[in-house]
Order: structure tokens, then C-alpha cells, then sequence
């Protein structure tokens, strides 16, 4: 008597393959949220100094913290774009207890919103560019960090959750 061990093996690495897809998500689940957690005190001060430079963009103080806050939020952003838009969400819109359409959307379009954002800060210098371009800059860079706090409040407690339920139920 002959066994058919192919349909065994098949189903073996693709639970294989899922458990490496879920070990995946769940290192950048863990990832992201450190990285929320990490930008607290950088989208405070985004916000005042973009608030105040966006009233009084001479102030030497403030064009300073926001060169900082933005050189330390640029990077961070485009990882965290990046993981969520290509990884992420693909992952959370499939499979067994995904996340609603409506869930996915709403997060792509503030996704959309703050690359906008972002667009009107790239090939800024707050120190040195004049006060037009400052002001305009930081009412960008203020919205910009309150958009991003409000998006990393729902993602705590929407998105996170989820995906974790999603990879261990």
C-alpha cells in the first residue's frame, strides 16, 4: 500500500509559509509600535515650533527645533509609510477575520494625506529659507505632526489590535 506523502508536504510548508507571513507582522507590528511610541515628544515639539513659525517665521528658536523635529521624524515616516502600505495592510485585508474595506481606505487615505504633507517639507530649510517659505512649512509640519499623532492614537487602538488578533487566532 502506497501513501500520497506529496499532499502532506504540501500542506506542511504551506503552514510553513504562513507562520513565516504571521512571524513577519508581527515583528513590524512590534516594530511600528515602537516607533509610535518613540515619536511623542518629537511631534510635541514639530507641532509648537511648526504653530509658531507659521505666525512668526523669524524666530530663530523655533526654525532650529523644527530642522530637528523634522530631520528626526523624515526617516521614521518613510519606514513606517513604507511597512504599513506595502506589508501591512496587503496582509490585513486578506485571510480570516481581515479588516474591513472601509478600515484599509480610511488608513490609505491619511496615509495619502500625510505624504501630501510631507511634499510640502521636502527640500525645506527651516534655518535658512525665507521667512514665506518657513511660515508655509511650518503650518505643514504642524499639521503634519497632529495628523500623525491622530493616526497613532487610531492605529493603537484599531489597527494594532486587530492585527494582533488576526495572528493569533
Amino acid at each position: 500500500m502506497k501513501t500520497d506523502m506529496s499532499g502532506a508536504k504540501k500542506s506542511s510548508a504551506t503552514r510553513a509559509r504562513k507562520r513565516a507571513g504571521n512571524r513577519k507582522i508581527r515583528n513590524l507590528t512590534e516594530e511600528l509600535s515602537r516607533h509610535e511610541y518613540s515619536l511623542g515628544m518629537p511631534l510635541l515639539d514639530a507641532a509648537v515650533a511648526g504653530v509658531t513659525l507659521g505666525f512668526k517665521p523669524s524666530d530663530r528658536a523655533m526654525r532650529a527645533q523644527a530642522q530637528r523635529c523634522w530631520e528626526t521624524l523624515k526617516p521614521q515616516l518613510n519606514q513606517h509609510l513604507l511597512s504599513e502600505d506595502e506589508t501591512v495592510l496587503p496582509w490585513a485585508a486578506k485571510g480570516a477575520g481581515a479588516l474591513a474595506p472601509e478600515v484599509i481606505n480610511r488608513i490609505k487615505k491619511s496615509h495619502r494625506e500625510m505624504r501630501s504633507l510631507i511634499g510640502k517639507l521636502i527640500g525645506v530649510s527651516f534655518e535658512q529659507d525665507p521667512d514665506k517659505v518657513v511660515s508655509a512649512a511650518g503650518k505643514a509640519l504642524c499639521a503634519l505632526a497632529v495628523k500623525l499623532d491622530d493616526l497613532i492614537d487610531s492605529e493603537e487602538m484599531r489597527l494594532l489590535p486587530a492585527l494582533r488578533k488576526m495572528l493569533f487566532a
